[in-house]
């Protein structure tokens, strides 16, 4: 188990590195052009920054992230799955990083929050999908439970963590009025 968390940090370890070169072999216009378009975004954002309905915004993608691993868990062809969703989790933090550091460094904590407990699920998930590749399930119905059970668990977390998050864009966006 250790190994594969080991293995896990390494892979999302990775797609940050791998997110921040691309950032960085980005020609200067289309950093620009980029920049310029999260501006807009943000500007639209202004307007509605509640707290309740950013940290919903933010929950929701968060909770999407969490049903995707959990299924990707009980799927037999899911370990793939689970490893590449890794990878590019950590290259869109790493990539968007880039771009928030310019813009709030607050952001990128709020947001590096989160990673702990997304490591956390794939990691339940990756065990999960081993007992099933191994078949090695005891009582496969009091298992799959426990695995629910866990989940459910670790979308509370992330609905905290969505919270601090949502805190921290308001913040940021009544900032920008």
């Amino acid at each position: 188990m250790k190994k594969l968390l080991i293995f896990q940090g390494i892979l999302l370890c990775s797609g940050i590195v791998f997110g921040i070169v691309a950032y960085a072999a980005l020609p200067d216009e289309q950093v620009l052009a980029l920049q310029q378009y999260l501006t807009v975004q943000v500007q639209n954002l202004t307007a509605a920054a509640t707290l309740a309905e950013t940290a919903s915004r933010i929950f929701r993608a968060n909770a999407m992230d969490m049903v995707r691993v959990y299924f990707a868990g009980i799927c037999l062809l899911g370990l793939p799955i689970l490893f590449l969703f890794l990878f590019l989790k950590g290259f869109t933090f790493g990539f968007v990083s880039c771009f928030l550091l310019r813009h709030s460094p607050l952001l990128i904590i709020t947001r590096f929050l989160y990673l702990p407990v997304f490591i956390l699920a794939v990691g339940f998930a990756v065990r999960f999908a081993f007992l099933l590749i191994q078949n090695r399930l005891t009582s496969p119905a009091r298992q799959l439970l426990e695995y629910t059970i866990a989940f459910g668990l670790i979308l509370i977390l992330a609905l905290l963590f969505s919270y601090v998050d949502g805190l921290g864009c308001c913040h940021y966006l009544q900032n920008l009025s």
